[in-house]
């Protein structure tokens, strides 16, 4: 089949004429909007962060350079995070913590833990590995739960709130509350073989008006491990709140806060991520007090529901 050539042919007078004529009104209107103050708007906002839900955005501002924000259909916008080796998976790099108003709480070793382990849910993708998908409510963490008289098992929920990837983390029982906990999960394909003669754990409860799974009962691995002693959870004090800002005993209320820098926020998680480090490479013992971090832009939270018994998993 023989190519079909183009061939330029040459405008008409009356066209190159338009083309002039449109030219001079645009540099008319420029120039007239210049003289009249007014500025077209210049937008530095990325498409990955226009992509989010307004509400999301905050995770995008406060994760910082932890990761990358990349597009994974039909979730939109999600987080890959940085420095992720080998078999890595999500609720690897940190320890559980026990207490009694939220059963297991997940405290991480990661700078980005705050918001990965705590909102949202996370998946494995193809072609991008492991990301998160960013949420709003906040738990001790979204894990699936599976255990049998020896050990115990956990793996990372997926948007449809099933276990991602069967990607569980399995450790004996008497371990779970240990602050080294890396050190002594069991290797991956090992793992596999005990978790397909596990029974879920569906210890579920209501916490601050949220459904979350509290995880093996805490006196069940007590029989092992001897006794725990439990953390208590508390809000991070908002950035740009003085102390003597903070409500008073009598309920009074504070005035609003200033949002402080976001880059403060930033340092502040960073070192939280330090301090957990240490713990683990010194087996120390689990915190006192875990912070529960909230950025300051993000939507406010309902006051802590009082402590109360837990809807406890009779199966464990």
């Amino acid at each position: 089949m023989p190519l079909t050539t183009l061939r330029r042919v040459p405008a008409s007078p009356a066209a190159r004429w338009a083309v002039v004529a449109a030219a001079a009104l645009l540099a008319f209107v420029q120039l007239s909007c210049a003289s009249a103050g007014f500025t077209p708007e210049h937008t530095t906002m990325t498409a990955a962060r226009a992509g989010l839900r307004p509400e999301y955005r905050v995770f995008y501002d406060e994760l910082g350079d932890n990761g990358d924000w990349v597009l994974v259909e039909p979730y939109g916008f999600v987080f890959r995070p940085k420095a992720r080796i080998g078999s890595w998976s999500p609720y690897f790099d940190g320890f559980w913590s026990p207490s009694d108003s939220y059963g297991w709480v997940w405290v991480s070793s990661e700078p980005y833990g705050w918001a990965t382990y705590h909102y949202g849910r996370w998946l494995r993708d193809d072609y991008q590995g492991w990301v998160w998908v960013p949420g709003l409510e906040w738990a001790p963490a979204w894990v699936a739960w599976s255990a049998n008289d020896q050990y115990v098992g956990w793996a990372a929920l997926a948007p449809n709130d099933q276990p991602a990837a069967s990607a569980y983390h399995v450790v004996a029982r008497g371990d779970l509350g240990a602050t080294d906990l890396r050190s002594r999960v069991v290797p991956v394909e090992q793992a596999k073989d005990i978790v397909a003669n596990t029974q879920p754990i569906k210890n579920y409860d209501q916490v601050d008006h949220v459904t979350v799974n509290r995880g093996p009962r805490i006196e069940w691995v007590e029989q092992v491990a001897g006794p725990l002693t439990r953390s208590r959870v508390q809000d991070m004090v908002p950035f740009g709140k003085a102390p003597d800002a903070l409500p008073a005993s009598d309920g009074a209320k504070s005035a609003t806060p200033a949002a402080a820098p976001k880059s403060e926020f930033q340092r502040a998680t960073e070192a939280d991520a330090r301090k957990v480090r240490t713990i683990i490479q010194q087996k120390q013992s689990a915190p006192d007090v875990i912070q529960r971090i909230t950025p300051q832009s993000a939507p406010p939270r309902s006051q802590p529901a009082p402590s109360k018994p837990a809807l406890r998993d009779t199966t464990r």
